[in-house]
């Protein structure tokens, strides 16, 4: 659905009935998050607009790596309670993606509402993919309020407002309409790229442990910093990023000259990643990558696999000792326990959609209720979250959900091939578009196993990607949108 036909190029209106918009989606997060204006907030929330405003496309090249710091989380001050004659500080807690998001969406919005002699821009129209299922999506999440599961209002819109319309805003049409041009493009997929080299070493260097009892060899993991964990997760956080991160470096390397310098530093990035994403022992990151490996060897790659193929072997051998540690792995108590905890999860989830089929229990009740459950706290302690997409949405908001979520996924396959029949086969954005489905696709599957459905993890790419198809698949020259040029600040 082409969503522009709804904004008239040469009406003010439009415009400003979409910068009134987002302020009122963000107004929607505050209120549902129990914020109070102090004096910090204001002036935090300021400083961080002025310079969203300023320098948007520095904004965007910083939120999109730091989007994936889940465990960095921003304590603003946001006023206080009073009950009685006891006052109590209250704090918003956003991790520092949320932050950025939040301020280079206010000041879209701004840019749309005050800059009036933007009515002679030509590319300022919106463009919103997925807006229909995602708007279907959240509908179904919202109306889970009315099931007999009878979940506090304030609970399912502080979900849908966090969770799915601020995720939309921020990961999908924030990306979409910001990144036109292959030059901004390349400049996300080099910040992208850069993240996962930091973290791969980073993830190298906590392997090795050194103690009273001497130096041992761990999976890699992500270490704290400052007793404070960036990716707020342990290997599988790892290896999601570095999963998102590697495609992000081969689709930049596909885009670059064959003999240049910089795209074999790209591809030695690539394969760092690869290796400490392996060294991560995660079952469903080895199986992810094993399926992108297939899925690419058997179409871009298919000629580089034939040429290299004795070396593959090679390299396939040399892979039999991890395997095996793989095995060991799988069979230590640990692991055995998360996959006890996972199937417990998969059960209850089960029994919550029984109960309510059609509307599900609540929209972001379910660690609620298994924290209620006294059989799984004592056995494994308080969940994340359910270990599963389908899981999370078919108990959470029943058929609803899981129907308007199916309809998310057709959309996006829909759009993607007809992207993918708009690129010749022989340029080399073509290899670049289809490492970047290839990659949103590995996170679909990803997040079937996982708790990171609701975080730039698993939107980010597909954003990332939905913006590479409409830049590669134009025939005319780039344009960047006319909202954002620097003659405009």
């Amino acid at each position: 659905m082409n969503t522009e036909v709804f904004f008239p190029r040469d009406s003010i209106w439009p415009r400003v009935a979409w910068g009134v918009f987002l302020l009122s989606a963000l107004a929607l997060l505050a209120i549902t998050a129990d914020t109070r204006v102090a004096i910090t907030f204001v002036m935090t929330a300021g400083l961080i607009v002025a310079l969203a405003w300023r320098y948007p496309y520095a904004m965007l090249a910083a939120w999109m790596p730091l989007s994936f710091l889940l465990g960095v989380q921003v304590m603003v001050s946001t006023g206080y309670y009073r009950i009685g004659e006891r006052s109590f500080g209250t704090t918003l807690e956003l991790t520092i993606g949320e932050v950025l998001a939040m301020g280079l969406v206010a000041a879209w919005a701004l840019r749309m509402l005050l800059l009036w002699r933007g009515r002679r821009d030509r590319y300022w129209q919106p463009y919103l993919p997925l807006v229909l299922p995602f708007a279907a999506l959240a509908l179904a999440h919202f109306v889970s309020y009315y099931g007999p599961g009878q979940p506090a209002l304030g609970e399912v819109l502080r979900f849908v407002s966090r969770y799915q319309v601020f995720v939309y805003l921020s990961c999908i049409a924030l990306t979409v309409n910001f990144v036109r041009s292959k030059k901004r493009l390349r400049q996300m997929l080099i910040a992208m790229t850069m993240l996962g080299v930091v973290f791969a070493f980073d993830g190298l260097r906590n392997m090795v442990v050194i103690n009273s009892g001497g130096i041992s060899i761990r999976q890699a993991q992500p270490a704290a910093i400052l007793e404070v964990n960036p990716l707020g997760g342990n290997q599988h956080s790892l290896a999601e990023t570095l999963i998102v991160c590697l495609g992000c470096a081969l689709a930049y390397a596909a885009i670059l000259s064959p003999t240049s310098k910089r795209r074999r530093m790209t591809l030695f990035a690539a394969g760092l990643m690869f290796v400490v994403c392996i060294l991560t022992f995660s079952r469903t990151a080895w199986i992810v990558l094993a399926l992108e490996v297939l899925v690419l060897g058997a179409t871009i790659f298919r000629e580089d696999a034939r040429r290299y193929r004795r070396e593959i072997q090679y390299a396939l051998y040399a892979a039999v000792p991890l395997g095996l540690l793989m095995v060991a792995y799988s069979l230590t108590r640990g692991s055995l326990g998360s996959l006890d905890a996972r199937a417990a999860l998969t059960a209850i989830a089960w029994t919550m959609f029984q109960g309510s089929p059609w509307f599900g229990v609540g929209a972001g009740t379910f660690v609620g209720r298994v924290t209620n459950s006294y059989a799984y706290l004592a056995e494994f302690g308080v969940p994340l979250d359910s270990h599963g997409v389908i899981q999370k949405i078919g108990a959470e908001a029943g058929v609803f959900g899981l129907a308007a979520f199916a309809w998310v996924v057709a959309e996006t396959m829909r759009l993607v091939g007809k992207a993918w029949n708009g690129i010749p086969r022989e340029r080399p954005e073509y290899v670049s578009y289809v490492v970047l489905v290839t990659t949103a696709g590995a996170m679909f599957l990803y997040q079937l196993t996982s708790t990171s459905y609701w975080t730039p993890r698993l939107w980010l790419p597909v954003g990332l990607m939905l913006a590479a198809g409409r830049i590669f698949g134009r025939h005319e020259a780039d344009r960047e949108p006319d909202f954002l040029r620097p003659s405009h600040g």
